[in-house]
């Protein structure tokens, strides 16, 4: 665990929605620029496709309240472009992944110039490794045998189940892409491949028996799964919704038996039994030694409840009042709780209910999470303009 750290972000560099217009960069490029994990302009991904070629009923794209980038693979001369930032010495460069998110997180093994696109970073990050997650559709040997020169390679393969008729279900995909899926795992350990997993379990669609093979699946080929939790937001449609609902605790305690069992690190951060793994009480101690009296720490769904019981242990250690607010993510509804996907507005709304509550809070204590380096939001609403409206001090954690 670590202490947090109280970040005052008021003076740094911004950049609004106008960035292709005042920047001439792409939608593809200000993700690059705008990723929390950029360290100043040397970045460590490179989003180049926001095509897909799988139809999984349950994706997010599909149940966005605000329009993201789709369909459509990145130019290379722009590929280029964001090679120029890279960090040479980054130790992974991720082509798999965007964020902070307003880009559609497709296949990026289907752009049609992917080994061109992989050549080049090899030649800019040659030690670095380069990590892709995939649906693992196109892992047949051959084409497995065309990455081999570019390793080190990590594949993050998104397995929702290793039943046929399940999978070919979720994944909207022919029986042949699943047979591709399933005989990848054994060619990706022979060829000498990194590789993790994730799921996306749904026992409302195939049962908790489905879910349990699949992880008896997975562990014969890797030692760590990451759990996306079945999400669904107010525009999804009532049949769908039914396939994603599930009981938290009883996920929980189903994970828990798995990890017992299967000897596999499960990682699922909305677990309800996993503890929040910071320490408040600096943070804390700081707000007093600044002269904020009345401190309010806004936390997301998915956090509140862990995060209440963590500051009222610390409360007696500290001589100022110390208040903790729900920030429901009223963008997305649903049943959307992580932390980084609420948006500026779903913080107004939280902060004018508390101050009906207590009207003299004098410091707003924010997650980071929502936000990326130049601060702003998925909809590219800045965290000033809560300030401007309250004129309240705040800070992110």
């Amino acid at each position: 665990m670590a202490d947090l750290k109280l970040k005052d972000v008021r003076n740094q560099p911004k950049l609004d929605l106008q960035i292709e217009k005042q920047m001439n960069v792409s939608k593809y490029m200000y993700e690059t620029m705008a990723a929390p994990g950029s360290a100043g302009y040397m970045a460590n991904q490179l989003p180049i496709s926001s095509v897909c070629d799988a139809q999984c009923f349950f994706c997010s794209n599909e149940m966005n309240p605000f329009e993201i980038l789709r369909e459509k693979f990145r130019d290379m001369d722009d590929i280029k472009r964001g090679i120029a930032v890279l960090d040479p010495n980054a130790p992974v460069i991720n082509i798999g992944d965007s964020l902070p998110g307003r880009i559609s997180e497709g296949e990026a093994l289907v752009h049609p110039k992917i080994f061109e696109v992989l050549g080049l970073i090899r030649k800019k990050c040659s030690n670095s490794t380069i990590q892709v997650t995939t649906n693992a559709t196109k892992f047949t040997d051959e084409f497995l045998k065309q990455l081999v020169p570019f390793l080190p390679m990590k594949f993050t393969i998104s397995y929702q189940s290793h039943d046929e008729t399940n999978w070919c279900k979720i994944f909207d995909s022919p029986e042949r892409k699943f047979k591709v899926a399933e005989g990848s795992w054994p060619l990706l350990q022979k060829y000498g491949f990194q590789v993790e997993a994730n799921m996306t379990p749904m026992p409302s669609m195939v049962g908790y028996d489905d879910i349990e093979n699949t992880i008896k699946f997975l562990s014969n080929y890797t030692r760590y799964i990451y759990i996306f939790a079945p999400g669904y937001s107010k525009l999804v449609p009532l049949e769908i919704k039914n396939m994603l609902v599930y009981d938290k605790k009883e996920m929980s305690d189903f994970f828990i038996d798995m990890r017992r069992k299967y000897h596999v690190e499960i990682d699922w951060p909305l677990d309800p039994a996993k503890p929040l793994e910071f320490i408040p009480y600096r943070a804390m101690l700081d707000t007093y030694y600044q002269n904020f009296n009345h401190v309010l720490w806004l936390f997301s769904e998915a956090a509140h409840a862990r995060g209440e019981r963590v500051i009222e242990e610390y409360l007696p250690l500290v001589p100022n009042d110390h208040y903790v607010m729900e920030v429901k993510n009223r963008t997305y509804g649903g049943n959307i709780e992580a932390a980084g996907l609420l948006q500026v507005a779903d913080f107004d709304k939280a902060i004018e209910n508390a101050l009906t509550q207590v009207p003299d809070i004098d410091l707003l204590l924010l997650p980071n999470a929502p936000f990326d380096r130049f601060g702003n939001d998925l909809t590219m609403g800045h965290h000033d303009t809560l300030f401007d409206k309250y004129e309240i001090p705040y800070r992110l954690l």
